[in-house]
């Protein structure tokens, strides 16, 4: 039975057209494989491909010639590095003594030949000591324009012929002299001094010279201002080769091809070299005919074409089958998240069969949702008219039980049955007012304290001005704070009890017009702190044992529910109650 109906199907969707039968994916890639099927036979590609991992081995085999030739280079200036890093070694202590720099620079230049002088100057430019072995025409007095830029470097410097030319006075195209300079050190690596020494040109131009060069290729060490120290070419102008700028990636190490100044294009390899100096070498690359050049081109803009073509019908295909279906499905929900509840997905036959599920599933979700919403409306409402009625009663029972206690005080034969009597009507009137501001609250699991000690307390100075002595009850509460239900009607019924003890210890004295300020403000160390302030001395043994008061007991069977801790000062008229937080 299962085979049968697998046979079935397969041929109901043989007789169904193509687009049907396939997926969106298939049907995509059968159209793009129909399209880009002319691109296979563009075998030319692989030739062009070849062509360009040759150009990369060229270039590959270009750079290690480069870096070769300039292997030996790096020789020799690593030699006037090390001798100036040495020099500056030993006259780090020298700087204060002219005669011991200069005995101890005379000393190095007799066993160095190739050094024709040595000049060690101050941080500021001046000269602590200079040996030559030419006749001097350097006017000693004057920094040297070298100073600065060798200052500011921390490393061994080698500065171009021009420079040393300048110094001395001499035209700027005669070659012969170099200057390298170095910063001198102390224990301390501080700065304390510059070495300079004069070289002879061709002792950093002889490794150079001495380099075979391939043909058609140059090599040249240049200073940071693109200034020629010294170069060499084989086949190729001596002028013009170098590129007219060379950016700061292209001067540390890298291989680029670029067009000189001359306007021929060339493979050029740049190495750091010692001394801040920059090795540059240049060959020109395996230039290809013009007939090559132009089927390379054609082989590639032709594959450009096809995919620029089958770019174009792939976005309009994809609109078509994808995009329009898919913005009608976001319209929708978007529709349906902004609140619309009615909002549904409309039927397309020509979207795809995907997005007509996803349609479909979109659509029984939001029957689904809705028909739970509209249960959950009818259980929400249920439920607060549920709670509004047990409100309402619990309110009319508490006003009954008030009433009753009312009436049946009116029978009391002594002022100490009628007290009993008013002490339950205010402790019912507290219940009360928890139980307000319970149901009021949006968050039946705590309660504002400051809305219910200042309803409590409105309430008290009404009770009590029917009473005693209209006194004056305020409540300030600067910050809101919570408490869990129980825990609220506790404080309720301290604040009760403390404000009849205050009245029951007022009365007999006729402080009429008495004042309580009530004040909760948060506690530094955690929970918050309750005070009592009383403008009359009425607190005088409110927490002393006697044998017939019994509010000691009941005011510690308080504290100690609500883990908390009351202290009074009699003298000043003050109750602090310090509690734990209630939530």
């Amino acid at each position: 039975m299962s085979f049968r109906s697998t046979s079935l199907d397969g041929l109901e969707q043989l007789g169904q057209p193509i687009d049907r039968r396939l997926t969106l994916k298939a049907r995509v890639a059968l159209r793009l494989a129909l399209i880009l099927f002319p691109i296979c036979l563009l075998a030319g590609i692989a030739q062009y491909g070849n062509s360009l991992h040759i150009r990369a081995l060229n270039e590959g085999a270009a750079a290690a010639r480069g870096e070769a030739l300039f292997a030996r280079q790096r020789s020799a200036l690593n030699e006037i590095g090390i001798f100036l890093e040495t020099l500056s070694t030993l006259l780090a202590k020298s700087v204060d003594d002219p005669a011991r720099c200069e005995e101890m620079l005379r000393t190095v230049l007799q066993s160095n030949p190739k050094v024709m002088s040595l000049r060690l100057l101050t941080p500021d430019g001046k000269t602590v000591c200079r040996v030559s072995t030419l006749p001097s025409s350097l006017d000693l007095s004057a920094t040297p324009p070298w100073f600065k830029t060798s200052m500011e470097a921390p490393e061994f410097i080698l500065h171009a012929p021009e420079v040393a030319a300048a110094e001395r006075g001499q035209p700027a195209d005669q070659p012969g002299e170099l200057i390298a300079t170095l910063p001198v050190y102390d224990t301390a690596w501080r700065g304390v001094g510059m070495l300079a020494a004069r070289v002879p040109s061709r002792v950093f131009s002889l490794p150079i010279e001495e380099v075979e060069l391939q043909e058609s290729s140059a090599m040249a060490i240049i200073d940071l201002k693109s200034r020629i120290l010294v170069q060499q070419s084989k086949g190729m102008p001596l002028e013009g080769w170098i590129p007219a700028g060379i950016t700061s990636s292209e001067r540390t190490t890298g291989t680029f091809i670029k067009r000189g100044a001359d306007g021929a294009r060339r493979v050029y390899v740049t190495a750091a070299l010692p001394g801040n100096l920059i090795g540059i070498y240049a060959q020109d690359p395996d230039e290809q005919s013009r007939d090559m050049h132009i089927i390379l081109y054609l082989l590639l803009l032709f594959p450009l074409l096809i995919w620029v073509a089958a770019s174009l019908f792939a976005g309009w295909a994809t609109d078509h089958m994808i995009i329009e279906p898919l913005n009608k499905v976001r319209q929708a929900i978007r529709r349906y998240i902004a609140g619309d509840d009615t909002a549904r997905i409309e039927r397309d036959p020509a979207a795809p069969v995907e997005v007509q599920a996803v349609a479909t599933k979109f659509n029984a979700l939001a029957e689904t949702i809705h028909a739970r919403n509209d249960a959950l409306r009818a259980s929400l409402d249920y439920q607060k008219a549920l709670v509004r009625e047990i409100n309402h009663r619990v309110r009319n029972n508490l006003q009954v039980m008030n009433s009753l206690l009312s009436l049946q005080s009116r029978r009391a034969r002594t002022p100490e049955q009628a007290t009993i009597f008013l002490d339950v009507q205010r402790r019912l009137n507290a219940l009360g007012i928890v139980h307000t501001a319970f149901y009021q609250g949006d968050d039946f699991r705590s309660i504002d304290l400051c809305t219910l000690l200042r309803d409590l307390c409105q309430s008290s100075e009404q009770q009590f001005s029917n009473e005693w002595g209209s006194p004056i009850i305020t409540m300030r509460c600067p910050t809101q704070i919570f408490a869990l239900p129980d825990a609220a009607l506790t404080l309720a019924f301290l604040v009760t009890e403390l404000i009849a003890e205050v009245a029951a210890q007022a009365s007999p004295n006729d402080y009429s017009g008495t004042r309580f300020d009530f004040e909760l403000l948060p506690n530094p160390e955690g929970g918050s702190i309750l005070t009592m302030a009383v403008d009359r001395p009425v607190l005088a043994g409110l927490m002393e044992n006697s044998p017939d008061e019994s509010h000691i007991k009941l005011f510690r069977g308080l504290i100690r529910q609500l883990r908390a801790k009351m202290d009074v000062n009699e003298e000043n008229g003050i109750v602090t109650v310090t509690l734990p937080p209630l939530i």
